[in-house]
């Protein structure tokens, strides 16, 4: 196993690596809002497969780092992870998204398509078609990131944690709710608060309609089935996506690779 860290341009990335030949397939964790590549521990363990888990731009260990909010865009975080697998000759990726990190993982995909060999989507969209509502989601993301800096990350979290996409995390263990908590409560608030206004799903492009790429790959669409809104978008986005798997788990909300690690880590070691 690797801990480190590495510069591109001026924002450094932490990340967990166990890569003993970048020629070969490595999987690539992307967490998603509020989280870190801790988030992918209890999988890890005992991972049998090379695998790269990073800290998303801000945060996690990245937090401290003085991010410029147009670095939040994800048009620069995307380009900024392609010079991170090429600074680590990784050319053989199972890229793996969860929410945010999917949305990155879609994007990422359909520009850089020749270095993945299989895309992980989970929990997450392709964006909003219709504009109006697109525009309608960006004003809420800019009332939750004046939230966040007004009330602060305590009162945001608990807020965030209370949200009917978490609620199945609430029948986790107590240690796993506390660090779910812990992580969410130490980002740094103008990070999370620049993400949300240059890189929410208001921002997002509207991919609908420029998914067919996609099918190129061998796409893995994954959704809990406690979560229904994300159940009906990754059930779109396997209509869109032509040859793409839709697996529901079963008694799972929203983060199935936190909730139910083992039945995730199946389904990541069955891609073929």
């Amino acid at each position: 196993m690797i801990l480190s860290e590495i510069s591109i341009n001026q924002n450094t990335y932490h990340f967990q690596a166990s890569i003993s030949d970048p020629k070969e397939t490595v999987y690539v964790f992307l967490h998603g809002f509020l989280g870190s590549k801790e988030d992918y521990q209890p999988l890890l363990t005992d991972f049998p497969q090379q695998y790269l888990a990073l800290d998303l731009l801000g945060f996690g260990e990245n937090r401290t780092c003085d991010v410029l909010p147009d670095d939040f865009t994800q048009t620069k975080q995307v380009d900024e992870l392609h010079q991170i697998f090429q600074r680590l000759h990784l050319s053989k990726i199972i890229l793996v998204g969860y929410s945010m990190g999917g949305r990155i993982a879609i994007a990422y995909a359909l520009k850089y398509p020749n270095t993945l060999d299989h895309l992980v989507l989970e929990s997450t969209t392709a964006g909003i078609s219709d504009e109006k509502l697109r525009q309608k989601r960006q004003q809420h993301d800019a009332k939750l990131a004046e939230k966040l800096m007004n009330s602060g990350m305590e009162k945001f979290v608990s807020d965030w944690e209370k949200l009917p996409l978490f609620a199945s995390q609430q029948t986790a263990s107590p240690a796993k709710i506390s660090f779910m908590h812990q992580q969410r409560i130490q980002q740094n608030p103008q990070n999370a608060a620049n993400s949300l206004l240059m890189m929410g799903t208001g921002k997002q492009p509207n991919y609908w309609d420029k998914l067919d790429p996609l099918s190129k790959l061998s796409v893995v669409v994954i959704a809990g089935d406690e979560d229904k809104k994300f159940v009906k978008i990754g059930s779109k986005l396997h209509q869109k996506i032509r040859g793409s798997k839709l697996l529901v788990v079963q008694n799972v909300g929203h983060n199935i690779h936190f909730e139910k690690p083992d039945i995730f880590k199946k389904i990541l070691l069955d891609i073929d």
